[in-house]
């Protein structure tokens, strides 16, 4: 860890999370922040760079209330994958039953339990990527319509998902054909971490191109292109994206909507997570250090072998001069797991009670944790007072860690079994 991090501008800051931590309970060993300051600032970042383009958010990345709630006053709609995310969504709703956010029950892959309640909920749009689902879909006597989910070239993508999901060209002219649900559109997804945003333009010719002509020749209607998610919410990256999906939608007739799934897009940024450090010992041979934290690859820090995540951490110094030299050490989660490791490597001595501040851990980390070994989820705070530092600023921080810290290891090394 870099050491004397909070210098310069950065002193400010610092005392904004010092006044953060000096609320918390003194029982606290981890709180999650949550910043509506930042949501609102992502809402308005895309509709500034993809003010065509309709987010509905992802809630699988995260369902906290306080994010669906602002994302709904701000206008979203939602795409959920089950009931659960459902409930969640009209649960926060009730203050705007007069224009409720539309749902898209996004998953491909349906029990027949699912399709019974959503319809029962008012939801009027799914999508398919099998005949078998039209069928399915066609007995359940579904009155709504539905989009065609389409696999496309994800290979450069962190988490392809064409493996498991979308129709391929054969199955295209199947679907089409057969299908007595009304095709309403397509949808795709490049894959979770795109890193080559070209995959979004190839998607969208082809969808568009061929796609939407096979589904005219066979009596259907598509008015709707749905172009996933995969959007990073590290703003450079984000913009680099929406330069290529933008002249990729010029030529797109205008009776066409398009929508996209945002998840970590609006996640990631809206909270930060802090943690303590609650023990320490010598390392094997007595080498290092050995850290554990109030936190685990059970709870937030899921995301690392889930989401392929690599946290940034800045320890929180209680004076603006303290130094304290690098050693090599492993920062250890809390369960009685052995396997529970955070990251190994140089990083800067810790002391017990230090508090540790992981900034953008609002992404498939809360949503994917557990209370495994009966250890709680972290405590939900919101900043009411804006104390967290901005999204740029946040950025900047984690790309400062990785460029010094570079030799750092995480336990998400996991081998694709498919």
């Amino acid at each position: 860890m870099a050491k004397n991090f909070f210098s310069g501008n950065s002193i400010d800051t610092l005392k904004n999370l010092r006044h953060l931590v000096s609320t918390f309970s003194k029982q606290s060993g981890s709180v999650t922040v949550v910043s509506k300051a930042r949501i609102e600032s992502q809402w308005a970042t895309w509709n500034k760079a993809l003010p065509k383009v309709k987010p509905y958010y992802a809630v699988k990345s995260n369902p906290e209330p306080i994010l669906l709630q602002e994302l709904i006053r701000l206008g979203a709609d939602f795409d959920c994958a089950s009931l659960r995310e459902v409930r969640d969504v009209k649960a926060c709703s009730h203050a705007y039953d007069s224009h409720p956010p539309d749902i898209l029950y996004a998953h491909p892959l349906k029990s027949d339990r699912d399709i019974d309640v959503i319809g029962q909920e008012g939801i009027r749009r799914t999508v398919v990527d099998s005949a078998e689902e039209c069928l399915k879909l066609s007995k359940a006597k579904w009155k709504g319509t539905a989009l065609l989910r389409v696999a496309v070239n994800d290979k450069e993508s962190k988490m392809p998902f064409s493996m498991k999901f979308g129709a391929s060209e054969m199955e295209i002219r199947l679907i089409s054909m057969y299908s007595m649900i009304p095709l309403s559109g397509v949808s795709f997804h490049v894959g979770s971490g795109c890193e080559n945003h070209l995959q979004y333009k190839e998607a969208i010719d082809y969808s568009v191109k061929n796609v939407f002509n096979a589904l005219l020749r066979h009596r259907h209607n598509p008015l709707t292109l749905d172009i996933g998610g995969g959007f990073s919410s590290e703003p450079d990256n984000f913009l680099k994206a929406v330069k290529v999906i933008q002249n990729s939608l010029i030529n797109l007739s205008n009776y066409v909507s398009v929508i996209a799934e945002p998840g970590r897009f609006f996640a990631q940024p809206s909270q930060d997570l802090f943690v303590k450090v609650i023990a320490k010992k010598p390392g094997v041979n007595g080498i290092g250090w050995r850290y554990v934290v109030d936190e685990s690859l059970y709870g937030h820090f899921s995301c690392i072998p889930f989401d392929h995540q690599k946290p940034a951490w800045f320890r929180i110094p209680n004076h603006d001069r303290e130094k304290r030299g690098q050693t090599d050490a492993i920062l250890f989660g809390r369960t009685c797991d052995s396997l529970d490791v955070i990251a190994k490597g140089p990083m800067e001595e810790l002391e017990v009670g230090d508090w540790l501040y992981f900034p953008l851990m609002g992404a498939y980390t809360s949503a994917t944790a557990s209370e495994f070994n009966g250890f709680p989820k972290p405590e939900i705070l919101e900043d009411t007072e804006k104390r967290l530092p901005d999204i740029n600023q946040a950025w900047e921080w984690v790309r400062e860690f990785h460029a010094k810290n570079s030799s750092l290891q995480y336990s998400n090394a996991l081998v694709p079994i498919i």
